[in-house]
């Protein structure tokens, strides 16, 4: 008798398991949740990780079931990894020492840090967020940089535009080149390599007839025409020969 309810007992336990695990993969065959599951944890800008900061290893140690630990090396934010059972979604963000997410795990890679409020991402293409952990820009650009009075150079298909620091795009990127001047003008290039130069409002200000760029200075840069002839242009417009 004692042999046959210790035989009933597992097969009843048996029995539970396998429901259990026809319950979750159910669970995991419904959109619905599984959308719902991954907003829910990829959107975790401001989330507070589990664990503690190593000030020996300058390292945080994760005690996050959904985190792994993320090493600083000298730096105020570290890349950090939310941990997941499909390797090929992106799942990479940025933590500070006190644990807290300041980007979104959501990327499949970042610049370590802020660059005057601004961190690069990449999900195939590149993008900016703020570290307000708003998403500026969107990750469809080739290339972006910094330029001076809050800008940013924005490249797409190989041509190139401007952004403010708030995600405006100023100017579609649409140029074979572009170089911010100053004074809210910036150069554009017309082929063959003839510098002009345009303001925001994307208006002519100076004829595309220089052979290369240089920023203002004091309102004003020196430039030469194919030839060789130097040429002082302002940032009025103005432009007079050496």
């Amino acid at each position: 008798m004692k042999k046959i309810a210790v035989s009933c007992g597992i097969l009843i336990i048996l029995s539970c398991q396998q429901n259990t695990r026809e319950v979750t993969q159910q669970k995991k065959e419904e959109p619905a949740q599984v959308t719902a599951s991954k907003t829910a944890v990829t959107d975790d800008f401001g989330k507070q990780v589990k664990g503690h900061y190593s000030e020996e290893d300058d390292s945080w140690i994760s005690e996050d079931p959904f985190y792994e630990s993320a090493n600083f090396g000298g730096s105020d934010y570290a890349s950090i990894y939310r941990l997941t059972d499909n390797e090929d979604e992106p799942h990479l963000g940025l933590v500070d020492k006190k644990g807290r997410i300041a980007v979104s795990t959501k990327y499949s890679g970042l610049s370590i840090g802020f660059n005057d409020g601004l961190c690069e991402v990449t999900l195939e293409k590149k993008g900016m967020v703020n570290d307000k952990g708003q998403e500026i820009l969107p990750p469809v650009y080739d290339w972006i940089d910094l330029a001076k009075d809050n800008l940013l150079i924005i490249n797409k298909d190989g041509k190139s535009g401007f952004a403010d620091r708030t995600g405006k795009v100023l100017i579609q990127p649409k140029y074979q080149g572009a170089s911010y001047a100053g004074d809210g003008l910036f150069f554009y290039m017309k082929e063959p390599q003839r510098w002009g130069l345009r303001n925001l409002k994307d208006e002519i200000i100076v004829e595309p007839e220089f052979t290369s760029t240089s920023a203002f200075i004091n309102g004003k840069t020196v430039l030469q025409k194919d030839g060789g002839d130097e040429y002082i242009i302002y940032s009025s417009g103005k432009v007079v020969k050496k």
